[in-house]
């Protein structure tokens, strides 16, 4: 799943629970001669299912099942169980099985096993594994080493969207003891906030450096950090932007990157007074986007579309309406008579609580009074599908370097085939829901660039559909000893970590 409901990575302080991660585990005997690799996150899973739509989980399993191609650390497309790959028709994509790769449990890998782990995708109705495989017609198995791929329509995104789906054994669905393809191979998971990991030795590609792993979890800011520099972990993948300088004065290794996670706020335009583009313009000039940035200590970038510079179908030549805190107020006096402000409602996650109060405090001077309404994630969702919220926060991380995903989702129209999945703001717009169309089965890049621009031309700037906010950071923390190189997708996998040359 892309769509998040909160940048958790700057917002964790309000986050309060506490555990107990560091106690020794006598249930399976590992090798702590220093071989070990401890690698710390936020939050723990709630389960290790592969299709699973968690982010926390995807977390936990990038290094135990592989898919049939992967982007390399610069979102390049890269062969991986399938040995090569191509189109037959602009419908049919061949692809050509690995040799000589072994599951954990010992089997061979075999095209079979692809097609079962399509039907497992399939099995999980709504999931995003579901609609990974949703343009997949039929499955031919050509031989044990070879199958086609039919899609429904052309789809210049199949790479991509194969690149999230797990392949697992042929009959396999023990998903909480894992069994995949990677360099390592689960050991332990009787407590998801410390999963045990060892190399897998039969592994066809490069092994890790590392002999064992364990993937931890501290959802406590300050427990993190002294994790960190206690030597409890090696690795830190979520650092709270305010400790970076704590981390680098302690003499560990900060590096970051630009996350492709962009924050904004939707309007519904089904709401009386949000439907009107004078109100949506009013609340545009009145927000001052540099002041948010404060929340993120400096460690996020301004954005004025809903994706980043580093997606394709970013649009350079885009305006949005920029801070005017005067021209904001002049807009809402068109909306009211007399003294009294303009009432609104503004729904975002509850552990944001910093945000709702920054908005409230910049609306306010212009005549629009925010009545904040944190909510849970579940509150969240089920008011967003029924469409109730009116003015909303919402994140999408575009780890895919495509904007198709997103247009699709949320700035389309409401549909079948995925059309308008995250669009809980009724808008829509026949222009928009058009070129988005046409960008999903065109494969000239040229033109698939220009239809996504001018759809995000139309949305953000003539439509006002929204109000693009940041793009956060990435920011990762490990011991100096360790050689570590940041994904542009900002995934972390643990096999490529190793021990620096100097």
């Amino acid at each position: 799943m892309a769509a998040v409901s909160g940048l958790g990575l700057f917002f964790e302080d309000q986050f309060t629970a506490l555990a107990s991660l560091f106690t020794a585990d006598s249930s399976v005997s590992m090798d702590y001669s220093g071989e070990v690799l401890r690698v710390a996150y936020l939050f723990a899973p709630d389960n290790l299912n592969p299709f699973s739509t968690d982010p926390a989980v995807r977390n936990r399993l990038n290094d135990v099942y592989e898919p049939l191609v992967r982007p390399d650390q610069n979102l390049n497309m890269q062969p991986l169980l399938a040995v090569s790959y191509g189109l037959v028709t602009e419908q049919v994509w061949n692809f050509k099985i690995r040799k000589g790769v072994y599951f954990h449990d010992g089997r061979e890998l075999r095209a079979q096993d692809v097609v079962f782990s399509f039907n497992q995708a399939r099995a999980r109705p709504g999931s995003v594994a579901a609609e990974l495989v949703a343009v997949v017609e039929s499955l031919e198995l050509l031989s044990d080493g070879e199958l086609n791929i039919r899609t429904r329509v052309p789809d210049p995104l199949l790479l991509v969207k194969l690149s999230r789906l797990p392949i697992v054994p042929e009959g396999f669905d023990d998903f909480e003891r894992p069994v995949g393809t990677g360099p390592y191979m689960l050991i332990d998971a009787d407590d998801n906030s410390r999963i045990k990991y060892s190399r897998f030795n039969d592994y066809w590609g490069k092994k890790p450096y590392y002999g064992w792993l364990e993937i931890l979890s501290q959802p406590d800011r300050n427990l993190r950090v002294a994790g960190l520099l206690d030597g409890s972990f090696d690795f830190l993948a979520d650092v709270p932007p305010d400790a970076v300088s704590q981390i680098e004065t302690a003499g560990y290794t900060v590096k970051m990157m630009p996350s492709l996670e962009v924050g904004f706020v939707l309007f519904n335009f089904s709401d009386t007074n949000l439907s009107r583009k004078v109100l949506r313009e009013a609340i545009s000039r009145a927000v001052n986007k540099e002041s948010f940035l404060d929340l993120a200590y400096g460690f996020a970038n301004e954005v004025n579309q809903f994706v980043p510079s580093g997606v394709f179908g970013y649009n350079p030549d885009l305006v949005a309406p920029s801070y005017d805190a005067q021209v904001a107020a002049q807009l809402v006096d068109q909306l009211i008579t007399g003294f009294q402000n303009l009432s609104l409602d503004f729904y975002y996650p509850q552990n944001l609580r910093l945000l709702g109060q920054y908005f409230g405090e910049q609306l306010l001077p212009v005549g629009i009074e925010l009545k904040l309404h944190p909510l849970s994630d579940q509150e969240l969702q089920e008011k967003f599908q029924a469409g109730q919220l009116g003015f909303y926060y919402l994140g999408w991380r575009h780890d895919s370097g495509d904007a198709l995903p997103f247009l699709k989702a949320v700035l389309h129209s409401r549909g079948g085939d995925g059309y308008g999945i995250y669009n809980g703001s009724s808008y829509a717009n026949p222009d928009v829901d058009l070129l988005i169309e046409r960008s999903e089965t065109n494969f000239n890049e040229r033109e698939r660039l220009a239809d996504m621009q001018e759809a995000m031309r139309l949305a953000v700037q003539e439509d006002l559909a929204g109000l693009p906010l940041f793009e956060s950071m990435s920011i990762f923390a490990h011991a100096p000893s360790l050689q570590f190189t940041p994904r542009v997708d900002s995934l972390i996998f643990p096999s490529s970590i190793s021990k620096s040359s100097q």
